[in-house]
């Protein structure tokens, strides 16, 4: 069985409702963003196009404007009436906030139902972006460091081992291997 954050049906009730905000998922490194985004695409069956900024050259705003067109396409030529846009570790990429802001406010004109989920792992970086360009068209969720009552229900950890390796699920796996991990 496949455990589910918290905030798993949070971003899965907003991603039901009609196009509003911009859903933006925020949180440190490894705590499984790009996991909750990729369970909630898989069970909610929509129209989806992922893509991860993480190689890609940061001076390369346009990689950004040019998956927002595959994404326009992709809906374009589908039967769906609607497509979820999934950029990962949006951060990395300079001057994103002004893109996202043009590329939303396009389709909200143009009355094109693309809905976007934007994930980033920077939070200084994330929080800029969002404050100056994005006001009033975001949501924000935060996924931090697992709790003791998470890694305990996902992968059945004793507290000792919780306080030791802390709330990342991917040190889980390691645990029993401290070459790896030391």
């Amino acid at each position: 069985m496949t455990y589910h954050r918290p905030q798993f049906k949070i971003v899965k009730k907003r991603l039901k409702e009609k196009r509003q905000f911009i859903q933006t998922v925020v949180g440190p490194r490894q705590v499984g963003k790009t996991t909750l985004v990729l369970q909630l695409l898989d069970e909610l069956d929509y129209l989806s196009y992922y893509h991860s900024a993480d190689a890609i050259d940061s001076s390369n705003s346009l990689w950004l404007v040019q998956q927002w067109e595959s994404a326009r396409l992709k809906l374009k030529t589908s039967k769906a009436n609607q497509c979820i846009l999934v950029i990962d570790e949006i951060q990395k990429i300079s001057n994103w906030s002004e893109i996202v802001k043009a590329e939303w406010d396009k389709d909200t004109i143009d009355k094109v139902k693309i809905k976007v989920i934007v994930l980033g792992s920077s939070s200084l970086l994330i929080q800029k972006g969002l404050t100056e360009s994005l006001a009033g068209r975001y949501e924000k969720i935060y996924l931090g460091h697992w709790s003791y009552s998470e890694m305990k229900n996902a992968f059945n950890l004793e507290v000792n081992k919780f306080v030791w390796f802390g709330g990342y699920p991917g040190a889980v796996t390691l645990i029993e291997d401290e070459n790896r991990w030391k």
